[in-house]
């Protein structure tokens, strides 16, 4: 995290000095690009913002409760509104977002994976997008640098607003993603006040038609596969239907993301264990600082080597209200009513996700290595598995350069021996006894969400009791 502060921190000096030139060059800069940005994200006001929030009858009745179970004046409680509503709000600055923001994303993201992006099914969808249509993108959550990555596979597109979590909020990190639209929110924060400031918020962009990116599994995954969905921000925007002058076309696009190698893979592996079985804060620092110096020192001596792919893909859209003229309970009053049928719908697109989740060299080989066993396997009978696989799964999404199974073999290969997860024995290959968390963590990463649905949760329940 120290390391993230201070290639923020860079950012920050680097967006002060290149960001300011003024909205008028903003302006200029967006059209001789082609640049799609919605125009309620360009007010530099939230004037608007505020009536609609404060004006709803929702927010109002919170304000009042919170005033009286807090023994404070309404003024005092909507004060403290105000608060919720400031830290929420986005700063966005088109500078900051293209000029700043999408060349570091480019350069980070290409100088630590193999980036592809399935951009096919998304052009034919705007090719066929009703004008005055609001697109919701939702997202599978692998790493915090899908952040990064999906500021990079949309802004040919669109700039995207998305939800972040309260890690993001301290300094100048919280600065960075207001400057790129994002806007915060903080997880497992009960306080009915502050979710009905987030609520009418995010209802008041929807109907504005903000392109918004979700994370729906409102965290990163300890275990590789999908965790289950949460149904609050989601249910926030699809609330938005239930205000009858809101008649532009709603979509939903499902997006997989799927790697080679998770940054945090051990930190996020480690939260399965007990306590008394994960590392220490010293030695997570120790493995971030060798990471770091000997990346560093393989960029001098031009030795670099990349941690394989990092792919995302598109579902297909889903249409809000189509699945609302099924499931009219969707319309409903209460959240109590609604939720049956918001379930229903994550569980649509969790399969849209699930359908669109890339195969990458690593995640394959981690699940052979885990069906065939602990023993030594040897390369042709590995080899042989990625070929039953490569032609059993042909419905799947494979978005790889290498064409051969003895190819992908290789391209996975040279990234587990780079992090040392496998070693030959007895003329063959085998994963390291110590790093089987990891073995389970990249093989789940291609269980499809039935799987999963079907094994259940079991990672809430370990993360509960640690």
């Amino acid at each position: 995290m120290t390391t993230y502060l201070w290639i923020a921190a860079g950012l920050v000096v680097v967006f002060l000095a290149t960001a300011f030139f003024g909205r008028k060059y903003a302006r200029h800069f967006m059209v001789s690009r082609g640049i799609r940005v919605d125009r309620f994200k360009l007010k530099r006001k939230h004037g608007e913002i505020e009536l609609e929030v404060f004006g709803n009858r929702e927010v109002v009745q919170a304000v009042k409760a919170y005033a009286s179970e807090h023994h404070v004046s309404v003024d005092e409680a909507r004060r403290q509104a105000g608060k919720y509503l400031h830290e929420i709000l986005p700063k966005f600055n088109l500078l900051a977002y293209y000029r700043v923001g999408a060349p570091v994303a480019r350069a980070l993201l290409f100088l630590l994976y193999w980036v592809v992006v399935e951009r096919s099914v998304l052009k034919d969808f705007n090719s066929r997008l009703p004008r005055e249509s609001t697109v919701i993108y939702v997202i599978n959550h692998r790493s915090n640098a899908d952040y990064v990555l999906v500021a990079h596979m949309l802004f040919k597109f669109i700039s995207l607003s998305y939800a972040v979590g309260e890690w993001a909020r301290v300094w100048p990190l919280n600065h960075l993603f207001k400057w790129f639209g994002a806007y915060f929110i903080r997880r497992r924060f009960r306080e009915p006040l502050y979710h009905a400031v987030l609520s009418r918020f995010v209802q008041t962009i929807t109907r504005r038609g903000v392109t918004q990116g979700i994370f729906i599994e409102g965290g990163l995954t300890r275990d590789g596969a999908f965790r289950k969905p949460k149904i609050g921000m989601l249910d926030y925007i699809v609330s938005s239907k239930r205000d009858p002058e809101f008649t532009q076309p709603l979509y939903i696009v499902p997006t997989a993301i799927n790697y080679d190698r998770v940054l945090e893979d051990r930190n996020l592996t480690d939260e399965l264990l007990g306590k008394e079985d994960r590392r220490s804060r010293g030695e997570k620092l120790r493995t971030t600082a060798d990471y770091l110096f000997k990346n560093f020192f393989r960029s001098m001596v031009r030795r670099f080597r990349r941690y394989g792919y990092a792919v995302v893909s598109f579902g297909l859209p889903l249409s809000i209200d189509e699945f609302m003229a099924t499931h009219p309970q969707l319309r409903a009053e209460t959240y109590e009513e609604r939720k049956p049928a918001m379930n229903l719908l994550a569980d649509e697109i969790m399969e849209r996700i699930s359908d669109a989740l890339p195969v990458t060299p690593v995640t394959l080989i981690a699940s052979i290595v885990r069906e065939l066993g602990p023993a030594p396997i040897s390369e042709s009978t590995l080899v042989g598995e990625i070929g039953i696989r490569y032609e059993a799964w042909k419905n799947r999404i494979w978005l790889l350069r290498e064409e051969t199974p003895h190819q992908i073999w290789e391209a996975g290969r040279e990234v587990l021996m780079l992090r040392r997860l496998i070693e030959q024995e007895n003329g063959g290959w085998r994963w390291k006894p110590d790093e089987l968390l990891l073995l389970d963590y990249y093989a789940n990463s291609l269980m499809l969400y039935s799987e999963v649905k079907k094994r259940g949760w079991p990672e809430s329940s370990k993360l509960a009791e640690a």
